[in-house]
């Protein structure tokens, strides 16, 4: 036999079944990188998505908080006497007097309203007050200024039930533990809002760009006593000084 062939009696190869067996093979292995390759761009979306809802939330809530905790005691005519700093109190919606500057005259009728239409949102109208012959007797009038806080935003949620964005409490005057709270009825009496000395705030916060899944979205929540309560005495409604 010659030498040329002898080496092509000698040439091995795949039978047909063997490259069946070895193409199946690889488009698993190329289908199993493909969804990984998917999976972990899904997973990036998610985080960067609760991160941006993460920071958005947060400035939202240190805004909402830092106005909450401005709450001050004005005289509004024809009234004679200190109004307490609430003036109105719902589940989606607090309207306050406010100062957030060093003059005691310059004061604020604020209203933060959480909206659920649409995608959801967080506003405030800033009504700026003027003096009324002498402070603390104020006048607020004009419909004020309108500016979005947040937008993607939904209610926080607890127990598989939504909490309402905005939750008011007071001091237990029936009991001797210091500090003990009772939540009130909303919408809040007008005779009752002089009681409220801790306002709950909570939310839940979505990424700017259009809401998708709730395991995306991150939940926001803070305690804000108001200003007038006095730690020393708290089973004592707060006081207008």
């Amino acid at each position: 036999m010659s030498l040329s062939r002898r080496i092509r009696s000698e040439e091995g190869g795949f039978t047909l079944i063997e490259m069946l067996v070895a193409s199946s093979i690889g488009v698993i292995l190329l289908m199993a990188a493909f969804m990984l390759l998917d999976r972990s761009f899904s997973s990036s979306a998610s985080i960067a998505d609760r991160q941006d809802g993460l920071q958005r939330g947060r400035q939202a809530m240190e805004l909402m908080t830092r106005q909450l905790r401005s709450q001050v005691c004005v005289v509004v005519p024809p009234a004679t006497g200190y109004q307490p700093p609430v003036v109105s109190a719902t589940d989606d919606a607090v309207t306050f007097y406010g100062s957030l500057s060093e003059s005691s005259t310059n004061v604020e009728k604020r209203t933060l309203t959480f909206s659920s239409a649409g995608t959801g949102s967080i506003t405030q109208n800033v009504i700026v007050g003027t003096p009324n012959t002498v402070y603390p007797q104020m006048a607020f009038s004009g419909t004020g200024t309108n500016t979005t806080l947040l937008t993607n935003v939904k209610q926080a949620v607890s127990g598989g039930s939504n909490l309402p964005v905005f939750r008011y409490y007071r001091y237990n005057t029936q009991t001797s533990t210091l500090g003990d709270l009772v939540q009130l009825t909303q919408p809040i009496a007008a005779d009752k809002l002089q009681s409220i000395a801790l306002i709950k705030v909570a939310f839940r916060s979505y990424a700017a760009r259009p809401i998708s899944k709730d395991n995306d979205a991150t939940q926001i929540e803070d305690d804000v006593y108001i200003r007038i309560s006095d730690s020393s005495e708290q089973q004592e409604t707060p006081q207008c000084i």
